[in-house]
């Protein structure tokens, strides 16, 4: 769920480029301030308590009016590093590229506790483990620091990277390109990528990332914000996040009706309901293991993986501690 928009994001892009160059934090016509958000992707599980805490009015509740856009097709970073809009999603491992260049952003609450992304494989293709990715083709989008990570996961098990056959993946989803024998393995999130498999009846293997090197218990997603506006808008920021927190609260606690709820302000989801659900229900169980402290960070799980990236070479300088914080999150 991170790259390679589908292409109906295309078409809306010039549309929405011409309203995300307006201003993103105004009054709207109710007396509510208006606040742009910019997804990562098209709406998802991954942004359930989103629509939740539009569709239950806790954003009303706080005096905002918040639209949640589609993103670019590019990277949706972009505009909340230029100030086009206030809130997005993004992910800490892109992160760090973006920090190490000075970006003004900052992670302001963790979607999910841990790091649910992991490879995936046809069965057949015989990958338990990061070192049966020898001389196996893996679908890659050719980021570096991708890269750096299965290098580092195979290096640990003592394999090597170079036997990998690298392979490009440009498609929406991986598990397309899986089933039609185009690579045998790639990088996914397995709450939806994963469940999406498990509803075609695939059989696949599958192992998180984490359970092989722990510093890449890093957080994916993540809401990010742009620095000016969180100077000159503490108190609006607060309450926006504490919304969106009650949004993920009851996600957590009502899967079912959550799920129903994304369907609803997704349409285009509704004839995978059953898809959805799965995804809902993993999700929901995933957010936070104490919902009074969703979407908070742990520092030392933060900075382990930066002070890989630095040791690797994929940034200049010492990211840790910097790019994030738990003061609009907390209670």
């Amino acid at each position: 769920m991170k790259k390679y928009i589908s292409i109906v994001f295309t078409l809306l892009f010039s549309v929405f480029v011409l309203s995300a160059c307006q201003k993103s934090v105004k009054d709207s016509s109710s007396g509510l301030k208006k606040i742009d958000f910019i997804l990562d992707w098209t709406p998802n599980t991954n942004h359930t308590g989103l629509y939740v805490a539009k569709e239950k009015g806790y954003f009303k509740e706080a005096g905002l009016d918040v639209d949640l856009k589609l993103p670019p097709e590019d990277s949706s970073s972009d505009l909340i590093i230029n100030g086009k809009a206030p809130f997005g999603i993004y992910f800490q491992d892109s992160m760090a590229k973006k920090l190490d260049k000075g970006a003004g952003i900052t992670a302001v609450a963790a979607i999910v506790e841990h790091n649910t992304s992991g490879i995936i494989s046809r069965k057949d293709a015989a990958i338990n483990s990061p070192k049966n990715l020898a001389g196996k083709r893996y679908g890659t989008w050719n980021d570096p620091i991708e890269l750096g990570m299965i290098k580092s996961l195979m290096k640990k098990e003592g394999a090597s990277f170079d036997q990998v056959k690298l392979v490009p993946n440009s498609d929406s989803n991986s598990i397309t390109p899986i089933e039609n024998n185009a690579f045998d393995a790639a990088w996914i999130y397995h709450g939806w990528d994963g469940i999406l498999a498990e509803q075609k009846g695939l059989k696949t293997n599958f192992f998180y990332m984490k359970d092989f090197v722990p510093e890449f218990d890093y957080y994916s997603p993540v809401i990010i914000a742009n620095n000016d506006y969180l100077k000159e808008h503490k108190a609006e920021a607060k309450k926006f996040i504490q919304a969106v927190k009650k949004g993920y609260q009851y996600a957590m606690e009502h899967p079912e009706e959550a799920a129903d709820i994304l369907i609803k302000q997704a349409p285009a989801l509704a004839n995978q309901r059953d898809f959805v659900l799965a995804s809902q229900k993993y999700l929901s169980s995933q957010y936070a293991s104490d919902k009074d402290k969703w979407g908070q960070f742990d520092a030392k799980r933060w900075n382990a993986f930066y002070a890989w990236a630095k040791e690797q070479g994929l940034v200049s300088n010492d990211l840790r501690d910097k790019g994030f914080t738990n003061e609009l999150v907390g209670d």
